[in-house]
């Protein structure tokens, strides 16, 4: 199985989004205060986090259980 495509890709969007959130706090730092939207969306931010956090956690959970053939596939060779 070949898994290593997915850690990859996943740790490349994880290094964007901590770059993001290197930026958004320079901006609350030196450009402007935080407002009661970016507030709103910093909850909803985290909570997302929170959830895919909780999603990657379970990934230890999943147990290999393969869907059998349906009737309307070929059967599988010997």
């Amino acid at each position: 199985m070949n898994t290593i495509q997915h850690y990859a890709a996943l740790i490349s969007t994880v290094n964007s989004m901590q770059s993001r959130l290197n930026a958004l706090g320079y901006d609350f730092k030196e450009i402007a205060p935080i407002t009661p939207l970016d507030e709103q969306l910093i909850d909803a931010l985290v909570a997302t986090a929170t959830q895919m956090l909780t999603d990657a956690a379970a990934l230890k959970l999943v147990a290999y259980d393969p869907t059998p053939p349906s009737s309307e596939e070929e059967p599988a060779l010997p």
